[in-house]
Order: C-alpha cells, then sequence, then structure tokens
C-alpha cells in the first residue's frame, strides 16, 4: 500500500472508515475495513513459504495394473489447466464413496500424472473396496499435497537413507525420481524389505538405478532366503551397514509397526532421533 496522504481517509459517525486515498491510488485499488467486535478472517490457500495448496481434484483413472499378487499400480491424470504440484515425498487422500484413504504419490511431479501403489488383500475391506471403485469406475476424485515428511525436509547436505517396506517404497521412489535428476552427487542408499521376494514388486527398477551408480540398493527379506538379498528385518540390514562421515538423514516408510520398530531400533543403535523421519511419527504419535 502506498503512503496515506493527509485528509486522505473518512469516518462516519460511527468511526468507521468509509473513504481512503493513497498516493498511489491510481495504481493500486485498496479495500479499507474496520472491524466494531471480534471476526475471523478465512484467507483460503494461504501457504507459507515452500509449501504447496491443498486442492481437490477429479483425476482420469487411466489405467490399474498388478504389480504381485497383492499389489496394485494405478495411474490417474490430473484435470487440465492450472498446474497442481507436491513435493516427492508427500501422499494425497482418495475419495472414494463418502470416505477418505491416504496414499503416497509414487512419482515426482512431472506432467500431469500420479502414481500410487495400493496393497489390497482378502482381509482388508477397505483396500478391497478401493480396487473395486478403481476397476469399475473413470474418474476419482482427490485432495493433495499432505505430509512434513518429504524431500524439501530433508537435510539438502546429508546422505539419504530411505528405509521402506513393502509399499512404503512408493514414498521412495518419487524421491529417487528428483534427487538423482537436481542432485545426482547425493548419495542415496535404498534399504527395501519384505516378507517375500514379490514383496519387492519393483525390484527390477532399483537395480537399475543401482547398476547406473544413481544410488545403493540393499534388498531385505524376512522369510524367504536368497544370496542376492540380505536376510532379516530392514533395521538390521541398516545396522549392518558402515555409515559415512556424514551421519545419513533417514526416511522411513511403512506401515506404523515397522516405522516405529525401525525408529526403537536405530535410536538404541546410537541414531539421533533427529536423523530419523517418517509420515508415522505424525499420523500415529505413539503416547
Amino acid at each position: 500500500m502506498g503512503k496515506l496522504v493527509s485528509g486522505s481517509i473518512k469516518h462516519n459517525r460511527h468511526g468507521q472508515i468509509t473513504y481512503a486515498r493513497t498516493a498511489a491510488a491510481n495504481a493500486i485499488l485498496t479495500c479499507v475495513a474496520l472491524a466494531l467486535e471480534d471476526c475471523i478472517v478465512n484467507v483460503p490457500n494461504t501457504t507459507a513459504p515452500g509449501q504447496h495448496p491443498i486442492v481437490t481434484k477429479a483425476c482420469q483413472i487411466l489405467s490399474f495394473e498388478p504389480l504381485a499378487h497383492n499389489i496394485s499400480r494405478a495411474i490417474l491424470q490430473l484435470p487440465a489447466g492450472r498446474a497442481v504440484t507436491w513435493h516427492p515425498g508427500q501422499y494425497l487422500l482418495l475419495l472414494i464413496e463418502g470416505e477418505e484413504y491416504a496414499f503416497s504419490i509414487a512419482n515426482a511431479p512431472q506432467g500431469r500424472t500420479i502414481e500410487l501403489h495400493i496393497r489390497h488383500d482378502s482381509a482388508n475391506d477397505s483396500a478391497a473396496n478401493i480396487i473395486q471403485f478403481l476397476q469399475r469406475e473413470t474418474v476419482v476424485r482427490v485432495t493433495l499435497p499432505f505430509g512434513d515428511r518429504h524431500l524439501a525436509n530433508l537435510d539438502s547436505e546429508a546422505p539419504l537413507w530411505l528405509i521402506c517396506g513393502s509399499t512404503g517404497f512408493a514414498q521412495a521412489k518419487a524421491i529417487i525420481e528428483r534427487v538423482t535428476i537436481e542432485t545426482p552427487s547425493r548419495p542415496v542408499h535404498l534399504f527395501w524389505g519384505a516378507n517375500q521376494i514379490d514383496g519387492l514388486y519393483l525390484h527390477e527398477l532399483a537395480q537399475q538405478w543401482a547398476q547406473q551408480g544413481l544410488i545403493e540398493y540393499t534388498p531385505v527379506l524376512s522369510e524367504q532366503q536368497h544370496d542376492d538379498f540380505h536376510s532379516g528385518l530392514v533395521h538390521e540390514a541398516v545396522l549392518a551397514k558402515q555409515l559415512p562421515a556424514t551421519p545419513p538423514v533417514c526416511l522411513i516408510a511403512g506401515s506404523p509397526q515397522m516405522g516405529w520398530a525401525v525408529f526403537d531400533a536405530l535410536v538404541a543403535a546410537g541414531f539421533s532421533p533427529e536423523q530419523l523421519h517418517s509420515d508415522v511419527f505424525d499420523y500415529a504419535p505413539r503416547d
């Protein structure tokens, strides 16, 4: 706002401002109001520096395909128009029949495509409903982005260790896609654990990244033996790795049980809690 000039404000007999003019009034139109009682001002889509506005959009369902016997990939397309973006590592909500379902966005923002990895089995009724909806319908509504444990909030100078269980890989995948393009010299180590080998449903992709020298990759199986895989729990593979000179920042992606188990194991081994990040710590905190 320009500097107010003398005599530029007028009030009525109730003390309300009825007229105001600034030295820059020819270039700037201003609205002036005086509250007579306590009030709440709602300013939609106001974001802090580095935040993206949360929006709800109707997305076209482009494809739905199995990646393993109990894991499928959905590809959605955002509508044309104003671009919708997110930080790699954030998640969205699928809005289906009055319910909200959270899923990590499995790709870094580029164009209008959203990739989701959905775990499902016969014992999970909500997952079965999601699968049936995505197979049956052509459009699904989503709200995004959510989550503070994303790439922009992870120390950009430290080595990055991504510690994943099953479909927690989706969060790691989005981060790796961005890091390997924008900061390819940053050391990244992916630790990906599952019960059996088909739980590492994009193992060939992770292998390809490792063979190209983009990341280090340690696959872990807890219920199956394989010469090329670490045996045991994923945090055991992490603890078997020699620490770099600069302490790594760690992102833990998986179920609440897995997230807190990894946290406890790493802290007990000497990791600082400030090194460890997970969405689990925010949506499923411990008392």
